[in-house]
């Protein structure tokens, strides 16, 4: 391969050269954006070409899981008259058969959430991490845990799952200002319905002797 030196090309060469390089570059950028175009196409084809499919079955499945907690109504007040259980107050209702084949779980999904009282039980909290705070760098390390677990999110709002986690802490804490302020917060903190659900499994026979467990769940907003 033969090297050309720039400096020993003429006027006429070097203004062919650059014209060359920006052809070469224009058809570069016109190549990514027909490429991304195409990409672009080959997405909106993947979706139309199954989004149908799932709304279809969603509303199948949606229907069905409404008819399940409509007819499980009757079957949760005798279970409570019987067994003299709370059974209509829980997040969820399920039943396996006598010989295993067969398992169903109804039920919601449930997430925490704040009641607003619980900012008393945070400045606690954070009473005590400044109680804590020190040189080393283990202590430096656990001051940052502790930040992450009570950041706020853009609307201010503490993440319950990650302040609840530190109730683990208690004993460790050794702490009242700590126990007081978990004894606050949890208080403060209920959980929502978010969803219904139902999931569980049945034992199918595919023949040959073949029987394997198979698992579903499906969920609704």
């Amino acid at each position: 391969m033969t090297t050309i030196s720039i400096a020993e090309l003429s006027p006429e060469q070097k203004k062919a050269l650059a014209q060359q390089l920006k052809d070469e570059e224009k058809l570069e950028k016109e190549k990514i954006a027909n490429d991304k175009k195409i990409l672009k196409g080959l997405k909106n084809d993947f979706v139309l070409a199954n989004v149908d499919f799932f709304i279809d079955k969603r509303n199948d499945v949606e229907d069905r899981i409404v008819k399940m907690f409509q007819d499980l109504q009757s079957v949760i007040e005798l279970d409570s008259a019987l067994y003299g259980d709370k059974k209509a107050e829980q997040d969820s209702y399920s039943h396996t058969l006598e010989d295993g084949s067969a398992y169903m779980q109804v039920g919601w999904n449930v997430s925490p959430t704040f009641n607003g009282t619980e900012s008393h039980g945070i400045n606690q909290l954070k009473e005590f991490m400044s109680s804590l705070a020190g040189n080393t760098e283990n202590e430096k390390l656990l001051m940052k845990f502790l930040n992450i677990a009570l950041k706020t999110d853009s609307k201010g709002d503490y993440n319950p799952k990650a302040v609840r986690a530190l109730d683990a802490l208690r004993a460790e804490a050794n702490s009242d200002v700590f126990s007081s302020a978990m004894d606050i917060i949890n208080e403060a903190m209920i959980d929502i319905r978010t969803s219904r659900y139902v999931r569980g499994y049945k034992l199918v026979d595919f023949g040959d002797n073949i029987v394997k467990r198979v698992n579903f769940k499906f969920s609704i907003d």
